[in-house]
């Protein structure tokens, strides 16, 4: 069974496992030279979570304003070192005056969002002219986009990605049809992990609550992902073969300006 609905309030102490410091995040360079191209004073990510992106922009600016519907999420944030306005709401509805900011900014989130054409509607409303809407994350409607082992094993996660996130094109189509200008593209982070053998089993992405995809997964059916790992490694070891768990995802960055 899939759950409906992710409460981030039960995971949001341990959600920054998602940030091994090994990592390194090509989409946090992105958002900040855009920041800095923009000269952005006044900043607001939706879906801000810990408040880890938006820390990050501290090196650019002090007026940092977070929104996220996770209390939880929240309560995480304010631990940053960065100085952040943090407030509770959802992407549909942001509680916050016109023109008001130089950079509006997601990241790994849309998809939780319920409507997502509300949300580049409102988010055009609050940027400034000149302002940027930068919306960041993979497209798994895009075939060859994204080669993640989670989708082979995990039942229905794929499907539910389809489902909860919308296609890179029609993105496109709804930032133009609201009036932003000559929305564009690009590729802002390659993610490559290739885990060989049991190493798998090591893999920070691997656990339960570290990404929606598989805490959207009740207990029985992620053990039942975990069974088919293992199995599969079971059965290299008995055919004396090496396998490997590939994660090829193309993070990218969905831009428009106001005019």
């Amino acid at each position: 069974m899939t759950k409906s609905r992710l409460n981030y309030d039960q995971i949001a102490s341990q959600y920054n496992q998602r940030y091994p410091d090994s990592q390194n995040w090509e989409r946090g360079q992105a958002l900040l030279d855009l920041a800095k191209k923009l000269k952005a004073r006044d900043v607001l990510e939706v879906g801000s979570g810990t408040g880890f992106w938006l820390n990050l922009l501290g090196q650019v600016t002090g007026r940092l304003y977070g929104l996220d519907y996770s209390m939880g999420m929240i309560r995480q944030a304010k631990g940053q070192p960065a100085s952040l306005n943090l407030m509770r709401g959802t992407a549909t509805h942001l509680p916050l005056q016109n023109q008001t900011f130089d950079l509006i900014y997601c990241v790994d989130a849309i998809h939780h969002f319920i409507d997502h054409r509300a949300f580049v509607s409102e988010a055009f409303r609050l940027l400034k002219p000149g302002g940027a809407l930068a919306i960041i994350g993979h497209d798994p409607h895009e075939e060859g986009s994204s080669q993640w082992y989670i989708y082979d094993y995990f039942d229905t996660v794929y499907d539910t990605d389809l489902r909860r996130y919308p296609s890179g094109n029609s993105l496109l189509t709804m930032m133009q049809a609201e009036g932003f200008s000559k929305p564009s593209l690009q590729i802002v982070e390659h993610i490559k992990n290739i885990h060989v053998g049991e190493a798998v089993l090591k893999d920070p992405f691997l656990k339960h609550n570290a990404t929606s995809q598989l805490a959207l997964l009740d207990e029985d059916n992620y053990q039942s992902g975990l069974m088919r790992i293992k199995q599969a490694l079971a059965d290299a070891k008995e055919r004396n073969e090496r396998i490997t768990f590939r994660s090829e995802i193309l993070v990218k960055m969905f831009l428009g300006y106001k005019p």
